[in-house]
């Protein structure tokens, strides 16, 4: 979506809604003063239960007026009706983050009703844990605490939303089905409103409180566009609560399902992912203003009125999006690489709300591997690694993860993970991506605090060493990408090793360990001889009856890029392989047919990795073919990047995924020529190469301030200036073929 519409969306957000951002000193907010945490009495473990909790404040200050929120699971903020916040910013098993809102701007003077909704879902899922359900909240106004839970907040239970409904997803937990009149929202508007007796309510055990430590949510509105057929259409896929405007003239059953394409058929099929992708409304005649309580992502809604009679008079998203993403800025003369960065910003932008999840839509998963290329894309667009110190901390506040073996990580996090099911290779990435954290954040202490989880994991692969020091017939989920690299993980898989040896190197530079850099250099020159058949690195042995190891013919294109990227292989001690990797593979094979024995890489994770090979030999013209080749169509289709490459998948995966945005990161380093940022060094590295652009300019936040590069190109001759952060300085890498000439202020 382009940022001036989303711009001109805002004033509707603002008109639409009492949407405040937290004031700078509120940032750090990890305490109550006054709110214990309630719920209702005996029923913090129910299911699906939803309570209503209200408080009328009558004030004549409306300035320095402020709300702290804590809850599991899910809570909705409102006030005199109007629409603040959703919450909470995700955090580990038995730790729970603090929000703190401005409502300067959302009291009036007299009475006021501060409404929170709070859903207790108390259902095991890869987004909102299973802990047992309260709220904690308190408003303060002046210094002074007005109104706080275990004292103020009266709670209802109003039975509106249905609790016997199925779940959306397996990796989420309900869906939405609600039984309403008109006057459903009066709780949350009149404040002499009294419908239903109160529900008693007890104090609960004390939290571990966090504080929320990342921005607040952009929750602009945009409207779809009907299409006729009861279908609606939003500019591109969009996330957050999806609003409607109903009249209703006979009592009516309406259902909205939602998706991010529709079927060849023009209808909506909630199939293609999997998921319960509906909600749906009982009502009885009159008119309403309706917002589901759940973030959803579609691009497509589907009305259907399967009794009685109503009207849609409008639809409208209300983002529930990641505010932090607008300082970065890219352009060129090539308008199709301008819209590959703003799809890309757009994917980012919905998948990095709190966490880095893989998508938006099915699970709001915070994932690991996915995390090392959405952390890059993070810090490019924000100018810090605040998401990836709360993504990374979720993973080590618990003392254990109860639901898996001892020393593994969660694949994804938080998350339950009941099945006890993990993937072993994920947990390596997770000490792959600690590496570049303190690169960009010079956190030390969080990377000390890694230290136990680390090696607790290098000692879970100790029992699967074998004979010559590799993994061997891996436990649970091994997991290559999605393509047919998944299909030869038994019994030595030779990617998973490949990686085994990075986690192993960077662990050793991590913490100093000597000991584990000799041992990756052992388990490299093991898979060099065993794996390499003189054409192709092999993607695994199996141990035959007799107890011999032998190789298989089975060969995949990401085995290769595992090799490179983790440098058991380099362009100097396999050159004929790069060769054939480079000038024979990547989108010219879909078209030359060539080694048909090779089954594909997919863009989870082998296409990405490609682009990440060809940038080290720093083949910039060839990146940017590439990714217009590859990705141009899921902008063209979506406004957003996908799980897996369109032929690869038949559209039935996700069309908008968290690590796919780190085509911002390409674009910035291959293109641009920003080829590293380094803020504990204050340093930045460019490096040029003719990519067949005459023009192109950008700016990548760093703290407060920016690097502002812009350059042209002509006859041969780069000539640009550059804008450095207070402190900085800039080193050059040799170009090839050009003339560079960069003016530096």
């Amino acid at each position: 979506m382009k940022r001036y519409l989303l711009l001109a969306a805002f004033a509707a957000a603002v008109s639409f809604g009492c949407v405040r951002e937290a004031a700078p000193d509120l940032a750090a907010c990890d305490s109550f003063a006054r709110a214990l945490p309630v719920w209702a009495e005996g029923r913090e473990t129910e299911k699906n239960l939803t309570l209503s909790f209200r408080e009328v404040i009558d004030t004549r200050a409306t300035n320095d007026a402020l709300i702290r929120i804590a809850a599991s699971t899910d809570y909705r903020l409102r006030v005199n009706g109007r629409f603040v916040a959703h919450g909470p910013s995700v955090a580990a098993h038995d730790f729970y983050r603090v929000d703190c809102y401005d409502l300067s701007g959302c009291l009036r003077r007299g009475r006021n009703v501060v409404a929170i909704e709070v859903a207790g879902y108390n259902e095991p899922n890869y987004y909102l844990l299973d802990q047992p359900s309260f709220l904690q909240a308190e408003v303060e106004i002046g210094g002074e605490i007005v109104a706080a839970t275990g004292s103020e907040f009266a709670a209802y239970d109003l039975k509106q939303r249905r609790a016997d409904v199925p779940r959306f997803s397996i990796q989420r937990s309900f869906t939405e089905r609600y039984a309403l009149d008109p006057s459903f929202d009066d709780w949350a508007r009149q404040a002499d409103w009294q419908a239903v007796e109160a529900v008693a309510l007890a104090e609960q055990p004390a939290k571990a409180l966090l504080p929320r430590r990342v921005a607040y949510p952009d929750y602009r509105v945009h409207d779809a566009v009907e299409q006729g057929g009861g279908i609606y259409k939003f500019e591109c896929n969009s996330s957050g609560f999806l609003g409607m405007r109903v009249k209703v003239e006979e009592p009516a059953l309406l259902r909205v399902s939602f998706d991010e394409l529709l079927g060849a058929d023009g209808h909506v099929h909630i199939e293609r992912l999997g998921c319960q992708a509906y909600v749906i409304y009982e009502l009885a005649a009159g008119e309403y203003d309706l917002e589901s309580f759940e973030p959803y992502t579609m691009q497509f809604a589907e009305a259907v009125v399967e009794s009685g009679k109503c009207t849609i008079e409008r639809m409208y998203m209300r983002d529930y999006c990641n505010a932090d993403v607008w300082r970065g800025t890219f352009s060129s003369d090539n308008a199709e690489l301008d819209r590959l960065f703003e799809t890309a910003r757009e994917t980012h932008r919905q998948s990095s709300l709190d966490i880095f999840m893989d998508t938006p839509s099915r699970e709001r998963a915070g994932w690991l591997c996915d995390s090392y290329f959405s952390a890059r894309v993070a810090f490019d667009l924000s100018g810090h690694a605040k998401m990836e110190r709360n993504f990374i901390e979720n993973f080590l506040l618990p003392e254990r993860f109860k639901d898996i073996d001892e020393g593994m990580l969660p694949m994804c996090y938080p998350s339950d993970h009941r099945d006890k099911n993990y993937i072993p290779n994920w947990a390596m990435w997770f000490v792959i991506e600690l590496e570049e954290y303190l690169a960009r954040s010079g956190d030390r202490e969080t990377i000390d605090r890694a230290r136990k989880r680390v090696y607790d994991l290098i000692n879970y692969f100790e029992p699967y060493l074998n004979e010559d020091g590799l993994l061997e017939k891996l436990d649970k989920w091994v997991f290559i990408e999605w393509s047919a690299a998944n299909s030869f993980v038994q019994d030595v898989n030779y990617p998973s090793n490949m990686l085994y040896a990075g986690m192993l190197d960077v662990a050793s530079r991590l913490y100093g360990d000597e000991a584990l850099a000799e041992r990756a250099a052992r388990v490299r020159d093991e898979i060099r001889r065993q794996a390499y058949d003189g054409r192709f690195f092999c993607d695994n042995a199996l141990r035959g009856e007799d107890g011999e190891l032998t190789r298989t013919d089975n060969h995949t294109e990401v085995c290769q890029y595992y090799a490179f990227f983790f440098d058991v292989a380099t362009p100097e001690s396999y050159p004929e392989l790069w060769a054939r990797l480079r000038d024979e593979f990547g989108p010219a094979r879909k078209k030359s047919g060539a080694y048909p024995d090779v089954p594909f890489a997919n863009a989870f994770i082998g296409t990405y990795l490609r682009l990440e090979l060809l940038s080290r030999e720093g083949l910039s013209r060839q990146i940017l073919d590439e990714s217009i080749a590859e990705y141009l169509i899921m902008a063209d289709l979506t406004g957003t990047l996908w799980e897996n490459l369109p032929e690869s998948t038949d559209f039935m995966a996700s069309c908008n995924h968290g690590f796919a945005a780190h085509i911002v990161r390409v674009l910035y380093r291959d293109v641009l020529g920003v080829y590293e940022v380094s803020p504990v060094e204050k340093r930045v590295t460019l490096r040029f190469a003719d990519c067949g652009l005459e023009r192109c300019e950008g700016s990548i936040p760093v703290g407060d301030e920016s690097i502002d590069l812009k350059w042209t190109m002509k006859a041969g001759r780069l000539e640009g200036r550059l804008s450095l952060p207070e402190g900085y300085t800039c080193d050059l890498l040799p170009a090839q073929g050009i003339e560079v000439d960069i003016e530096v202020k």
